[in-house]
């Protein structure tokens, strides 16, 4: 069998990807394996997200015989993703959500956003910073052990946090 990144050199790994209940297989010849464990190693995730994606996204269909999805904003096309490994624009996410699914469920465990949320006040952002900005003094004042100012400032941190408690 030949393989299926190259299509030059025998495939000698197979490499499975689960997708959702499916798994996804890819036989690679070893300069192929090579090159994506080269990637690993390197720290190149824009290579290794490419080669993921791939193996997600290929399947039996001849490429030529696929229509080809494209960004209707920016016109970036899902091959280019694939390749790249960056999508153009926000709208991107939602033209190539099918094929973004599976891929993001994969490496997050979810197809939601689970992070920090924007504060809804510019009080309550100023609230942040300000904390932000006392831990750090709090930090730089722990490292040139100046202990009285560290504990001042936790007191100050301890306070704002008993405030935002109330509200």
């Amino acid at each position: 069998m030949l393989c299926e990144e190259c299509k030059v050199n025998e495939a000698s790994y197979t490499l499975s990807v689960m997708v959702g209940d499916e798994v996804k297989t890819r036989h690679l010849c070893g300069d192929c394996m090579a090159k994506m464990n080269m990637n690993i190693a390197s720290g190149n995730i824009k290579s290794l997200l490419s080669s993921i994606l791939s193996a997600i996204t290929g399947n039996d269909t001849p490429a030529e015989q696929q229509p080809e999805v494209v960004c209707p904003r920016c016109r970036t096309t899902l091959s280019q993703f694939t390749k790249s490994g960056h999508l153009g624009c926000p709208a991107c996410y939602e033209a190539f959500h099918e094929q973004l699914q599976p891929m993001l469920l994969q490496i997050h465990g979810r197809v939601q956003h689970a992070g920090r949320r924007p504060l809804a006040t510019e009080d309550a952002q100023r609230s942040r910073y300000r904390q932000e900005d006392l831990t750090r003094q709090m930090e730089q004042a722990i490292a040139v052990e100046d202990f009285e100012t560290a504990a001042r400032i936790r007191d100050q941190l301890k306070a704002l946090a008993e405030k935002e408690a109330e509200a």
